[in-house]
């Protein structure tokens, strides 16, 4: 539960380094990259070369706009100072929150984030029109990291499960 803390105007300060704040920076920092990467192809690419996902879906950089350049450049430039910024003021803040994560807890949103993204890129791969093209190639990676997480979360909470003294009450 949270308490209210006077110091804050009666607002809890709990949300520092909680599930929330970690999602925004990993948004933060993973869209300022992208972001980032594209404005230095766009400023860097060659005019014959494509950007986008495909189809009607991608353009020649030499057709964008330069302002698409420092658009991504300084946008994503902030989102990443933004990330940091936050990466830092939630470390020093973060203790009660990282306290109270368990392993389980992190093993569930890594499976449904894992989900959510997926079930977008494959949607969003079919629906372009020319099938399956790059969808697997995030699935098969991000799967075969989900599957050691989890192998990791059980090894460890069998490992924890033998070393757990057993009670006079119970026998095992």
């Amino acid at each position: 539960m949270a308490v209210a803390d006077p110091t804050h105007g009666g607002r809890s300060h709990r949300s520092f380094g909680g599930p929330g704040w970690r999602f925004t920076e990993w948004l933060f920092g993973i869209v300022g990259v992208i972001s980032v990467i594209l404005g230095l192809f766009i400023a860097f690419g060659g005019d014959d070369q494509s950007v986008g996902l495909g189809g009607d879906w991608s353009w020649e950089v030499g057709d964008i706009s330069s302002v698409w350049i420092y658009a991504f450049l300084i946008g994503g430039g902030l989102l990443l100072a933004a990330a940091i910024v936050m990466l830092v003021v939630g470390r020093g803040r973060g203790e009660q929150a990282e306290a109270s994560a368990t392993p389980r807890t992190g093993l569930l949103w890594h499976t449904g984030i894992f989900l959510v993204v997926n079930a977008f890129i494959w949607v969003q791969d079919i629906a372009i029109g020319d099938g399956v093209n790059y969808a697997y190639w995030v699935t098969i990676p991000w799967g075969i990291g989900l599957t050691v997480h989890a192998f990791m979360y059980f090894r460890d909470r069998g490992t924890a499960d033998e070393n757990r003294p057993v009670s006079p009450t119970r026998r095992g």
